[in-house]
Protein backbone atom coordinates (compact mmCIF):
# COMPACT_ATOMS: atom_id res chain seq x y z
CA UNK A 1 0.00 0.00 0.00
CA UNK A 2 1.38 3.12 -0.66
CA UNK A 3 0.99 6.76 -0.74
CA UNK A 4 0.17 9.61 2.08
CA UNK A 5 -0.06 8.28 5.56
CA UNK A 6 -2.03 9.28 8.39
CA UNK A 7 -1.45 9.46 12.44
CA UNK A 8 -3.49 8.83 15.36
CA UNK A 9 -2.50 9.75 18.46
CA UNK A 10 -4.77 8.37 21.85
CA UNK A 11 -5.07 10.66 24.75
CA UNK A 12 -6.76 8.09 27.94
CA UNK A 13 -7.37 10.95 30.09
CA UNK A 14 -10.70 12.63 31.10
CA UNK A 15 -12.12 15.10 33.86
CA UNK A 16 -15.06 12.71 34.11
CA UNK A 17 -16.33 9.16 32.90
CA UNK A 18 -19.60 9.45 31.00
CA UNK A 19 -22.05 7.12 31.45
CA UNK A 20 -22.32 5.81 27.89
CA UNK A 21 -18.92 5.65 27.43
CA UNK A 22 -16.58 2.33 27.26
CA UNK A 23 -13.39 3.82 25.57
CA UNK A 24 -10.45 3.24 27.04
CA UNK A 25 -10.14 6.35 28.96
CA UNK A 26 -9.55 7.57 32.65
CA UNK A 27 -10.76 9.99 34.76
CA UNK A 28 -8.76 11.17 38.11
CA UNK A 29 -5.28 9.81 37.08
CA UNK A 30 -3.54 13.07 36.30
CA UNK A 31 -0.80 12.23 37.74
CA UNK A 32 -0.10 9.44 35.12
CA UNK A 33 0.26 12.55 32.42
CA UNK A 34 4.09 12.84 32.25
CA UNK A 35 5.00 8.94 32.40
CA UNK A 36 2.55 8.45 29.64
CA UNK A 37 3.36 11.24 27.34
CA UNK A 38 7.58 10.66 27.71
CA UNK A 39 6.29 7.16 26.80
CA UNK A 40 3.95 8.03 24.12
CA UNK A 41 6.86 10.19 22.51
CA UNK A 42 9.42 6.91 23.15
CA UNK A 43 6.80 4.86 20.94
CA UNK A 44 6.41 7.28 18.24
CA UNK A 45 10.30 7.31 18.19
CA UNK A 46 10.86 3.56 17.52
CA UNK A 47 8.54 4.04 14.27
CA UNK A 48 10.83 6.26 12.86
CA UNK A 49 11.04 4.15 9.74
CA UNK A 50 7.65 3.46 8.86
CA UNK A 51 7.30 7.20 9.43
CA UNK A 52 10.69 7.90 7.09
CA UNK A 53 9.96 9.21 3.53
CA UNK A 54 6.46 9.50 3.89
CA UNK A 55 3.95 12.44 3.88
CA UNK A 56 1.68 12.98 6.30
CA UNK A 57 -1.62 13.57 5.21
CA UNK A 58 -3.51 13.77 8.22
CA UNK A 59 -3.37 13.77 12.36
CA UNK A 60 -6.03 12.93 14.47
CA UNK A 61 -5.96 13.16 18.60
CA UNK A 62 -8.45 11.81 20.10
CA UNK A 63 -9.36 9.94 23.40
CA UNK A 64 -10.51 10.21 26.00
CA UNK A 65 -10.11 14.18 26.40
CA UNK A 66 -6.97 15.37 24.92
CA UNK A 67 -8.12 19.29 25.34
CA UNK A 68 -8.12 18.33 29.21
CA UNK A 69 -4.21 17.70 29.29
CA UNK A 70 -1.90 20.65 29.42
CA UNK A 71 -1.29 22.16 25.93
CA UNK A 72 2.90 21.43 26.63
CA UNK A 73 1.99 18.09 26.14
CA UNK A 74 0.48 18.17 22.69
CA UNK A 75 2.92 20.26 21.77
CA UNK A 76 5.50 18.28 22.32
CA UNK A 77 3.45 15.03 20.60
CA UNK A 78 3.18 17.27 17.60
CA UNK A 79 6.68 17.87 17.59
CA UNK A 80 8.01 14.34 16.96
CA UNK A 81 5.85 14.42 13.62
CA UNK A 82 6.71 16.47 9.93
CA UNK A 83 3.72 17.92 8.57
CA UNK A 84 2.92 20.96 6.20
CA UNK A 85 0.24 23.34 6.26
CA UNK A 86 -2.08 21.30 4.02
CA UNK A 87 -1.91 18.46 6.78
CA UNK A 88 -5.27 18.60 8.23
CA UNK A 89 -4.38 18.03 12.27
CA UNK A 90 -7.41 17.76 14.31
CA UNK A 91 -7.73 17.52 17.86
CA UNK A 92 -10.91 16.79 19.69
CA UNK A 93 -12.00 18.99 22.81
CA UNK A 94 -14.80 18.51 25.37
CA UNK A 95 -16.93 21.75 26.35
CA UNK A 96 -15.58 23.20 29.51
CA UNK A 97 -11.96 21.58 29.49
CA UNK A 98 -10.72 24.55 26.69
CA UNK A 99 -10.57 28.00 26.74
CA UNK A 100 -10.05 31.09 24.35
CA UNK A 101 -6.22 30.82 25.01
CA UNK A 102 -5.88 27.21 24.31
CA UNK A 103 -7.54 27.88 20.85
CA UNK A 104 -5.02 30.27 19.96
CA UNK A 105 -1.92 28.01 21.08
CA UNK A 106 -3.81 25.00 18.99
CA UNK A 107 -3.71 26.95 16.21
CA UNK A 108 0.22 28.12 16.72
CA UNK A 109 1.25 24.69 17.20
CA UNK A 110 -0.46 23.87 13.37
CA UNK A 111 -3.91 22.30 14.87
CA UNK A 112 -6.46 23.26 12.06
CA UNK A 113 -9.70 21.16 13.10
CA UNK A 114 -11.52 20.72 16.49
CA UNK A 115 -13.72 18.31 17.12
CA UNK A 116 -16.16 18.97 19.55
CA UNK A 117 -17.61 16.48 21.96
CA UNK A 118 -21.07 18.12 22.38
CA UNK A 119 -23.77 15.31 22.45
CA UNK A 120 -26.51 16.84 22.74
CA UNK A 121 -27.49 21.03 23.64
CA UNK A 122 -30.30 19.57 26.11
CA UNK A 123 -29.56 20.21 29.83
CA UNK A 124 -31.38 17.47 30.85
CA UNK A 125 -30.16 14.79 28.54
CA UNK A 126 -26.54 16.25 29.19
CA UNK A 127 -27.58 14.92 32.74
CA UNK A 128 -28.65 12.02 31.75
CA UNK A 129 -25.34 11.15 29.58
CA UNK A 130 -23.21 12.45 32.50
CA UNK A 131 -21.51 15.03 30.55
CA UNK A 132 -19.71 17.75 32.87
CA UNK A 133 -20.93 20.79 30.21
CA UNK A 134 -23.65 22.47 29.83
CA UNK A 135 -25.66 23.91 26.75
CA UNK A 136 -24.35 27.72 27.65
CA UNK A 137 -20.57 26.32 28.31
CA UNK A 138 -21.00 24.41 24.63
CA UNK A 139 -22.20 27.39 22.89
CA UNK A 140 -19.77 29.32 24.63
CA UNK A 141 -16.70 27.15 23.58
CA UNK A 142 -17.93 27.16 20.11
CA UNK A 143 -17.90 30.73 19.30
CA UNK A 144 -14.68 30.97 21.06
CA UNK A 145 -13.18 28.90 18.76
CA UNK A 146 -14.68 30.54 15.82
CA UNK A 147 -13.33 34.14 17.48
CA UNK A 148 -9.96 32.11 17.43
CA UNK A 149 -9.75 31.72 13.69
CA UNK A 150 -10.64 28.01 13.58
CA UNK A 151 -13.46 27.41 10.74
CA UNK A 152 -12.87 24.09 10.51
CA UNK A 153 -15.10 22.61 13.16
CA UNK A 154 -17.02 19.21 14.21
CA UNK A 155 -19.39 18.77 16.56
CA UNK A 156 -20.68 15.08 17.77
CA UNK A 157 -24.36 14.47 18.82
CA UNK A 158 -25.46 11.22 19.70
CA UNK A 159 -29.29 9.93 19.34
CA UNK A 160 -31.38 7.77 20.46
CA UNK A 161 -30.20 8.37 24.53
CA UNK A 162 -32.91 6.88 27.07
CA UNK A 163 -35.19 9.90 28.18
CA UNK A 164 -34.56 11.75 24.85
CA UNK A 165 -37.39 13.23 22.93
CA UNK A 166 -37.26 14.22 19.43
CA UNK A 167 -38.07 17.66 20.01
CA UNK A 168 -34.56 17.52 22.66
CA UNK A 169 -32.94 15.99 18.94
CA UNK A 170 -34.05 18.34 16.90
CA UNK A 171 -33.14 21.35 19.14
CA UNK A 172 -29.39 20.11 19.11
CA UNK A 173 -29.94 19.94 15.36
CA UNK A 174 -31.18 23.41 15.15
CA UNK A 175 -28.17 24.58 17.15
CA UNK A 176 -25.59 23.23 14.92
CA UNK A 177 -27.32 25.01 12.11
CA UNK A 178 -27.39 28.24 13.95
CA UNK A 179 -23.98 28.22 14.66
CA UNK A 180 -22.98 27.32 11.30
CA UNK A 181 -21.17 24.46 12.13
CA UNK A 182 -19.96 22.90 9.10
CA UNK A 183 -19.26 19.33 9.98
CA UNK A 184 -21.64 16.98 12.28
CA UNK A 185 -21.39 13.44 13.41
CA UNK A 186 -24.36 11.92 14.75
CA UNK A 187 -24.24 8.66 16.14
CA UNK A 188 -26.77 6.22 17.24
CA UNK A 189 -26.42 5.63 21.08
CA UNK A 190 -24.94 1.93 21.82
CA UNK A 191 -25.62 0.28 25.05
CA UNK A 192 -22.20 -1.08 25.83
CA UNK A 193 -21.41 -3.88 28.60
CA UNK A 194 -20.26 -2.76 31.92
CA UNK A 195 -20.85 1.13 31.24
CA UNK A 196 -22.56 2.94 33.91
CA UNK A 197 -25.42 3.64 31.77
CA UNK A 198 -25.61 -0.49 30.77
CA UNK A 199 -26.10 -0.81 34.70
CA UNK A 200 -28.47 1.60 34.86
CA UNK A 201 -30.85 0.21 32.17
CA UNK A 202 -30.70 -3.55 33.99
CA UNK A 203 -31.62 -2.72 36.90
CA UNK A 204 -34.70 -0.14 35.45
CA UNK A 205 -33.29 3.22 37.01
CA UNK A 206 -33.30 4.18 32.72
CA UNK A 207 -35.14 2.75 29.67
CA UNK A 208 -34.10 0.97 26.83
CA UNK A 209 -33.59 2.78 23.90
CA UNK A 210 -36.58 3.07 21.64
CA UNK A 211 -35.56 1.54 18.58
CA UNK A 212 -38.08 3.40 16.34
CA UNK A 213 -37.13 7.08 17.77
CA UNK A 214 -34.04 6.51 17.00
CA UNK A 215 -34.10 5.58 13.30
CA UNK A 216 -36.75 8.67 13.49
CA UNK A 217 -33.86 10.61 14.63
CA UNK A 218 -31.15 9.61 12.18
CA UNK A 219 -34.08 10.10 9.40
CA UNK A 220 -34.44 14.01 10.57
CA UNK A 221 -30.50 14.27 10.73
CA UNK A 222 -30.21 13.66 7.63
CA UNK A 223 -33.16 15.83 6.52
CA UNK A 224 -32.43 18.73 8.79
CA UNK A 225 -29.25 19.06 8.27
CA UNK A 226 -29.44 18.57 4.63
CA UNK A 227 -31.42 22.02 4.64
CA UNK A 228 -28.39 23.90 5.76
CA UNK A 229 -26.16 22.06 2.84
CA UNK A 230 -24.58 19.93 5.54
CA UNK A 231 -24.77 16.61 3.63
CA UNK A 232 -24.44 13.32 4.65
CA UNK A 233 -20.96 11.30 2.81
CA UNK A 234 -21.00 8.65 5.26
CA UNK A 235 -22.94 6.79 7.88
CA UNK A 236 -22.76 8.62 10.22
CA UNK A 237 -21.31 12.05 8.83
CA UNK A 238 -22.45 15.05 7.43
CA UNK A 239 -20.56 17.97 6.48
CA UNK A 240 -20.70 21.37 4.00
CA UNK A 241 -18.68 21.21 0.69
CA UNK A 242 -15.04 20.89 1.33
CA UNK A 243 -15.17 20.20 5.34
CA UNK A 244 -15.40 16.13 4.80
CA UNK A 245 -13.16 14.65 7.45
CA UNK A 246 -10.20 14.05 5.60
CA UNK A 247 -9.10 11.65 8.19
CA UNK A 248 -11.79 9.72 8.33
CA UNK A 249 -12.32 9.06 4.61
CA UNK A 250 -8.83 7.84 4.87
CA UNK A 251 -9.65 5.15 7.07
CA UNK A 252 -12.97 4.11 4.88
CA UNK A 253 -10.42 4.34 2.53
CA UNK A 254 -8.36 1.94 3.70
CA UNK A 255 -5.15 4.59 3.51
CA UNK A 256 -2.48 3.18 5.66
CA UNK A 257 -2.55 4.58 9.40
CA UNK A 258 -0.16 4.61 12.35
CA UNK A 259 -2.01 4.67 16.21
CA UNK A 260 -0.08 5.61 18.89
CA UNK A 261 -0.94 5.18 22.69
CA UNK A 262 -2.69 2.81 24.41
CA UNK A 263 -5.64 0.95 22.34
CA UNK A 264 -4.22 2.50 19.44
CA UNK A 265 -4.45 0.68 16.37
CA UNK A 266 -2.95 0.64 13.05
CA UNK A 267 -3.19 -0.08 9.38
CA UNK A 268 0.64 -0.75 7.51
CA UNK A 269 2.07 -3.17 4.97
CA UNK A 270 -1.55 -4.95 4.66
CA UNK A 271 -1.46 -5.99 8.51
CA UNK A 272 -3.79 -4.60 10.57
CA UNK A 273 -2.32 -4.24 15.07
CA UNK A 274 -2.76 -2.61 18.20
CA UNK A 275 -1.29 -1.90 21.16
CA UNK A 276 -2.19 -2.93 24.36
CA UNK A 277 -5.21 -1.54 26.25
CA UNK A 278 -3.46 -1.32 30.05
CA UNK A 279 -1.91 1.97 31.01
CA UNK A 280 0.83 0.12 33.27
CA UNK A 281 1.71 -2.33 30.38
CA UNK A 282 1.88 0.11 28.03
CA UNK A 283 4.69 2.55 30.20
CA UNK A 284 6.47 -0.36 31.29
CA UNK A 285 7.17 -1.85 27.45
CA UNK A 286 8.17 0.96 26.14
CA UNK A 287 10.54 1.88 29.48
CA UNK A 288 12.35 -1.37 27.70
CA UNK A 289 12.28 0.91 24.03
CA UNK A 290 9.85 -2.51 22.81
CA UNK A 291 6.64 -1.28 20.61
CA UNK A 292 3.78 -2.17 22.95
CA UNK A 293 1.56 -3.96 20.35
CA UNK A 294 -0.45 -6.80 21.59
CA UNK A 295 -2.17 -8.03 18.37
CA UNK A 296 -1.09 -8.10 15.04
CA UNK A 297 -2.76 -9.86 11.83
CA UNK A 298 -0.85 -9.86 8.34
CA UNK A 299 -4.36 -9.92 6.34
CA UNK A 300 -5.31 -12.04 3.45
CA UNK A 301 -6.88 -11.10 -0.11
CA UNK A 302 -9.86 -12.12 0.98
CA UNK A 303 -9.86 -10.21 4.37
CA UNK A 304 -8.76 -7.31 1.94
CA UNK A 305 -11.29 -7.64 -0.69
CA UNK A 306 -13.81 -7.59 2.34
CA UNK A 307 -12.45 -4.82 3.87
CA UNK A 308 -12.67 -2.76 0.57
CA UNK A 309 -16.11 -3.48 0.13
CA UNK A 310 -17.81 -2.74 3.48
CA UNK A 311 -15.48 -0.03 4.00
CA UNK A 312 -16.39 1.72 0.51
CA UNK A 313 -20.57 0.64 1.53
CA UNK A 314 -19.68 3.53 4.30
CA UNK A 315 -19.36 6.31 1.73
CA UNK A 316 -22.86 7.77 0.24
CA UNK A 317 -20.22 7.58 -3.20
CA UNK A 318 -20.50 3.80 -2.69
CA UNK A 319 -18.17 1.25 -3.97
CA UNK A 320 -17.26 2.43 -7.69
CA UNK A 321 -16.79 -0.97 -9.71
CA UNK A 322 -14.11 0.44 -12.05
CA UNK A 323 -12.03 1.90 -9.04
CA UNK A 324 -12.56 -2.10 -7.70
CA UNK A 325 -11.23 -3.35 -11.29
CA UNK A 326 -8.18 -1.38 -11.05
CA UNK A 327 -7.56 -2.66 -7.50
CA UNK A 328 -8.05 -6.33 -7.70
CA UNK A 329 -8.03 -7.28 -10.98
CA UNK A 330 -11.89 -8.25 -10.37
CA UNK A 331 -15.51 -7.85 -11.80
CA UNK A 332 -17.26 -6.67 -9.14
CA UNK A 333 -20.38 -6.89 -10.66
CA UNK A 334 -19.67 -10.76 -11.90
CA UNK A 335 -18.30 -12.01 -8.90
CA UNK A 336 -21.05 -10.84 -6.76
CA UNK A 337 -23.58 -11.12 -9.11
CA UNK A 338 -26.38 -12.90 -6.94
CA UNK A 339 -25.57 -11.41 -3.80
CA UNK A 340 -25.56 -7.87 -5.45
CA UNK A 341 -29.15 -9.04 -7.60
CA UNK A 342 -30.73 -9.78 -3.42
CA UNK A 343 -29.44 -6.64 -1.65
CA UNK A 344 -30.80 -4.45 -4.77
CA UNK A 345 -34.38 -6.32 -4.73
CA UNK A 346 -34.67 -6.23 -0.97
CA UNK A 347 -34.13 -2.23 -1.20
CA UNK A 348 -30.95 -2.67 0.32
CA UNK A 349 -28.74 -1.35 -2.34
CA UNK A 350 -29.04 0.60 -5.46
CA UNK A 351 -26.38 1.41 -8.53
CA UNK A 352 -25.90 5.08 -10.33
CA UNK A 353 -23.44 5.22 -13.08
CA UNK A 354 -20.70 3.04 -12.33
CA UNK A 355 -20.97 2.60 -8.22
CA UNK A 356 -23.29 0.60 -6.16
CA UNK A 357 -24.12 2.26 -2.73
CA UNK A 358 -26.61 1.84 0.09
CA UNK A 359 -30.11 3.08 0.16
CA UNK A 360 -31.66 5.03 2.83
CA UNK A 361 -32.94 1.71 4.01
CA UNK A 362 -29.66 0.30 3.77
CA UNK A 363 -28.48 2.75 5.92
CA UNK A 364 -30.38 1.37 8.56
CA UNK A 365 -29.44 -2.11 8.15
CA UNK A 366 -26.33 -1.57 6.98
CA UNK A 367 -24.65 -5.08 9.15
CA UNK A 368 -26.64 -7.33 6.80
CA UNK A 369 -25.33 -5.50 4.10
CA UNK A 370 -22.11 -6.00 5.25
CA UNK A 371 -22.33 -9.62 6.61
CA UNK A 372 -22.73 -10.53 2.69
CA UNK A 373 -19.58 -10.00 2.16
CA UNK A 374 -16.86 -11.08 4.97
Amino acid sequence: MKGDLRIYVHIPFCKSKCNYCDFNSFAGMDYMFKPYFKSLITEIALYANELRGRRIDSIFIGGGTPSYVDVQYIYEVLDCFKFDQACEVTIEANPGAIAYHNFIQYRQMGINRISFGIQSFCDRVLMYMGRVHNRATAINNILECKASGFNNINADLIFGYPKQTMENYEESLNVIKSLEIPHVSCYSLSIEEGTLLDKMVKKGLMPYPDETLDRAMYDLSIKSLQKANINQYEISNFAKPGYECRHNIGYWKRDEYLGFGISAHSLFNETRYSNTDDIHQYIATLNKYEKPVVDSNVLTQEEILSEYIILRFRLNSGLDIIDFKKEFDLDFEKTYKDKLTNLITIGLLDKSSNAYYLTRLGMDFANKVFVEFM
